[in-house]
């Protein structure tokens, strides 16, 4: 009885040892480095526009861009940025670099500032 009880206590704690392990989950970033992140103006009064272009290193390069406020118009590695009154203030926009190796993100801050008043 005692072996069995020292058996299934060390069985439970293997489990639990492996169940409890951390995996790791980021993806590589393989050869993708953004050199650059910039934008033609800024800051922008709302309803101009400025580009904003990304350089970076890798082979079969892909781009993904987002912005929490405003819109982006284009793909590619250069886009326009667009806000509206609405906007008015500090934004943030993301481009994400990808290939089939991994990818890799950075962010420019781009600050709005009001079309009617200087």
């Amino acid at each position: 009885m005692r072996d069995t009880l020292i058996t299934v206590l060390f069985l439970s704690a293997l489990i639990i040892s492996f169940s409890c392990q951390k995996k790791d989950q980021s993806r590589p970033t393989g050869d993708i480095t953004i050199l650059s992140l910039i934008a033609t103006l800024n800051p922008v009064k709302a309803w101009d526009t400025t580009l904003i272009t990304v350089t970076a290193t890798g082979s079969n390069l892909q781009y993904g861009w987002e912005a929490d406020h405003g819109s982006i118009v284009g793909s590619g590695q250069v886009v326009k940025y667009a806000a509206g009154e609405c906007c008015v203030g500090l934004n943030t926009i993301t481009c994400r670099v990808f290939n089939d190796t991994g990818e890799v993100s950075d962010t420019i801050k781009i600050r709005v500032t009001s079309y009617f008043w200087p």
